[in-house]
């Protein structure tokens, strides 16, 4: 079988926050599609809807449809409804409390809710881990992690650190376990293979990110490749990773993969 592609998007087809192209990408996007391999764009984004989400890759020039984006939001809303959740204490954007009263779950701004639910919010501050903290132990919610990325890229190419840094500081101080629902989690990446009627070893994943990304796909038993186009550049990263799950391959930049 032709491999089928699973990508991400910051750092390997945009170069960070700002959602500027990548060199090449669009270009090497458009093979892809003329080649009629099966593709999808796998993100652990949680600052855009993910109909924003692909509306602006759209308008950058990448052809894309709704069918070739899977999110870490969707996920999570998938979930959520699945459990009847009525309420929300949320730790991220404006846009991700849009999309969850958008459906029917109320973004509480206190500690009575059901659920903590924790994206990326570049306006953290302590008194939100407090009502979070309140909500985890004092009304036994949910602690729901949309990813737990270390690192990030802001508009500016600065790092950052992700949401995985403010999950495992409510992780630590209430002694809860997240639920997590973005790459690495198996279950995330099953949903996706069970979409495109695929197995593990018929795929392969692009990410700048070795440490959740390509970690995850590999253990399931895909290729990967790493870019040194995002937050890492160059390989100095992959010696903290156990042999077994390094990159197959390494590129600076998705523009050089031959697409096979």
């Amino acid at each position: 079988m032709n491999n089928i592609y699973l990508i991400d998007i910051e750092g390997t087809i945009v170069k960070d926050k700002s959602l500027v192209p990548i060199d090449g990408a669009i270009n090497w996007m458009n093979s892809l599609i003329s080649s009629d391999r099966k593709f999808v764009l796998v993100s652990n984004n949680t600052t855009h809807k993910p109909i924003d989400l692909l509306s602006l890759l759209k308008n950058l020039g990448f052809n894309l449809e709704e069918k070739n984006l899977v999110t870490c939001v969707g996920a999570a809303l998938d979930w959520l409804k699945s459990k009847r959740i009525k309420s929300c204490f949320v730790i991220g954007t404006p846009e991700l409390k849009s999309l969850l009263n958008e459906n029917g779950i109320e973004t509480k701004e206190d500690e009575k809710t059901e659920t903590v639910l924790v994206g990326l919010d570049t306006s953290l501050d302590y008194q939100k881990l407090k009502i979070a903290t309140n909500a985890l132990v004092k009304n036994n919610a949910y602690l729901l992690a949309l990813h737990e990325n270390r690192l990030y890229k802001d508009e500016k190419g600065d790092l950052s650190p992700s949401v995985g840094a403010v999950v495992k500081a409510l992780e630590y101080s209430c002694q809860k376990k997240a639920k997590v629902f973005g790459k690495p989690n198996p279950t995330f990446f099953r949903e996706i293979l069970k979409r495109l009627g695929a197995e593990p070893e018929d795929c392969v994943m692009i990410s700048d990110d070795p440490l959740s990304d390509l970690w995850g796909a590999k253990k399931l038993g895909m290729k990967t490749v790493f870019v040194t186009s995002g937050k890492y550049k160059d390989e100095e990263i992959l010696k903290s990773l156990n042999q077994k799950f390094r990159p197959d391959f390494v590129y600076q930049n998705i523009s050089q993969i031959n697409i096979r």
